[in-house]
């Protein structure tokens, strides 16, 4: 794709872009994920130009595609950015196949909608669950809901940051300790690879895989892991509730976005 200059920059999506499971986010969520990292790195592109940058991040955790394409999607219109980043499909994954042609329909709604205001417009595929044996059984849904993402896209010539083939990421040091969010090596991994499809100048340090440290899963870290993320997950299913009802975006508004607070940026 070429390279524009991005001054303004929402990102849409469930908790994967609001993100959850980043180093620091439980005590406070602002300057975590790969959509604030991305939004960091434009951050420095623009400065290089003197120019000055702006970030949203609507996303919200729990959200399914039509929260997404729907009430997410009008709120980033109106605020007219430059790049739209979209990652949903992953809170959709068990629906089924019978609902794919509405979702696709939904998805191509959005894009058309985007393009036709003028912004540019980088959609995500889903994550590929393999980094858990428990998870094995989602494999093929989120590779189906891959290839809808991605034909989708490839109808409108938009880019696809493309999560779901991402080498390594069935190591569990890519993942938080809830097993479904990334961790900030998982973040700053993705990060990269969306300033790579960018073009962008700028990337975020990696530490070296044998340097990083996964979730433990012996027997009494994964009764643990059953009893914190497993067990509350099963009761708001049950009761037809989102982690993120009554939850606010993060950034619902314009922010300057400063990479002063990631001091490990360089020079691709």
């Amino acid at each position: 794709m070429s390279k524009t200059l991005i001054r303004k920059y929402v990102a849409i999506g469930d908790s994967l872009s609001e993100g959850l499971g980043d180093w620091g986010f439980e005590h406070g969520r602002e300057g975590c994920g790969w959509t604030d990292r991305l939004a960091a790195l434009l951050g420095q592109e623009a400065a290089v130009y003197g120019q000055d940058f702006e970030y949203a991040n609507l996303a919200i955790r729990g959200s399914k595609m039509l929260d997404i394409l729907t009430a997410q999607l009008e709120d980033a219109l109106a605020m007219k950015p430059d790049l739209v980043t979209i990652m949903a499909g992953s809170n959709d994954l068990m629906k089924p196949r019978s609902q794919h042609p509405a979702l696709r329909a939904l998805l191509r709604g959005a894009i058309s909608r985007l393009l036709a205001s003028g912004c540019q417009v980088v959609v995500a595929n889903t994550i590929n669950p393999l980094h858990l044996k428990v998870f094995s059984k989602l494999a093929k849904r989120a590779e189906s809901m891959t290839r809808l993402i991605e034909e989708t896209a490839a109808e409108y010539g938009v880019p696809v940051l493309d999560v779901f083939r991402i080498e390594k990421f069935n190591d569990l040091c890519f993942w938080a300790e809830d097993m479904v969010h990334f961790s900030g090596y998982g973040h700053t991994r993705i990060a990269n690879k969306a300033a790579e499809l960018l073009q962008l100048s700028h990337r975020f340090e990696e530490e070296e895989e044998f340097e990083m440290l996964g979730p433990g899963r012996n027997f009494f870290e994964t009764i643990r892991w059953v009893w914190v993320y497993v067990l509350p997950f099963i009761g708001r299913r049950l009761r037809g509730a989102s982690s993120g009802d009554g939850l606010e975006p993060k950034y619902p508004h314009w922010t300057n976005y400063s990479d002063d607070e990631w001091p490990q940026l360089y020079a691709a």
